[in-house]
């Protein structure tokens, strides 16, 4: 078994596993890729392997330029789209990771909780978890606005920090 793999663009999500020897798992449309790894370490050693960057400067960088302190979705690589967001709190370091771009939409099915949300995916799959359906929503509107300031602000810095008031 691996410890650690890459995540590929294709990836559905990343979740947390409640098992004795694996941590989380890799979800692709054609495999799962259990790992010993948290699902926060394993996007950081993605980060530092493939970018030269790590989860905590990537979460600083949402601090500063967007505002986002808790819950902010990562962009692994903003050419090609491969935008992660968390739908469940990182305390322990083992959120729930959906990869923006495999994402459908979601709906709400009759529980006896309220809470849940089906998630459903480009590929015609779908996921039930135990999390309210406006939050998600509102994780994948951040998701969006904060991967289109960051393709305008590639494009286009100078028009973008001069409209802003930033730095000039």
């Amino acid at each position: 078994m691996k410890t650690f793999a890459y995540l590929l663009h294709d990836i559905k999500y990343l979740e947390p596993l409640y098992h004795r020897e694996h941590l989380s798992q890799a979800v692709y449309p054609d495999r799962h890729e259990p790992s010993t790894l948290t699902t926060d370490a394993w996007l950081d050693r993605l980060l530092i392997h493939q970018y030269g960057t790590n989860l905590k400067a990537r979460r600083d960088h949402l601090k500063y330029v967007h505002g986002i302190h808790r819950l902010g979705p990562i962009i692994i690589d903003e050419h090609t789209n491969f935008v992660m967001f968390p739908l469940t709190s990182s305390v322990h370091k083992n959120a729930l990771w959906l990869n923006a771009h495999s994402l459908l939409c979601f709906s709400a099915p009759k529980t006896e909780s309220g809470r849940a949300t089906r998630i459903h995916f480009s590929d015609g799959t779908f996921k039930d978890i135990d999390v309210d359906t406006k939050f998600c929503e509102k994780q994948y509107e951040k998701t969006l606005t904060v991967l289109d300031k960051v393709q305008k602000i590639r494009r286009h810095p100078e028009l973008y920090f001069t409209a802003q008031g930033k730095f000039k």
